[in-house]
């Protein structure tokens, strides 16, 4: 299981800087055609982020402490009580599951854009977050 763990961090590692790098995209003063593809390209890189994130942590409970949890909701809630996490990065991260769960089940321009700003408020976040399994 070490060597599991030890892939899927390298994997949400890149992730993460991946996100990041897509986050950098300075969009003004662009077609707002490849706005659009910058803005939806962005939004496809926290969903993968965040969907990598959970299975990551969900690897890291069972490799590290046994908990076999299937539920993302679950396995960041494990994460934030066995002292990962504080609340707040919890209540962010439950976000970014039911951020990522909307992208990827309804589209709507206005439903779109309004998670699209949430989004952009999560760059720097998940590095943060995944310091507790980087530290084993």
């Amino acid at each position: 299981m070490e060597e599991r763990l030890r892939l899927i961090l390298a994997e949400l590692e890149s992730a993460i800087a991946d996100f990041e790098g897509a986050l950098s995209i300075e969009d003004r003063g662009l077609d707002p055609i490849v706005v659009d593809a910058v803005h939806n390209g962005q939004a496809q890189k926290f969903e993968f982020t965040t969907e990598l994130f959970w299975k990551a942590v969900k690897v890291f409970l069972y490799s590290e402490h046994g908990f076999d949890l299937s539920s993302p909701k679950n396995v960041v809630k494990k994460y934030f009580e066995l002292g990962y996490v504080d609340y707040e990065k919890c209540d962010r991260l439950l976000r970014a599951l039911d951020i990522r769960n909307s992208l990827s089940h309804v589209y709507n321009k206005s439903h779109f854009v309004a998670l699209y700003e949430e989004i952009r408020g999560f760059g720097g976040f998940f590095g943060k977050v995944a310091e507790g399994m980087r530290s084993r």
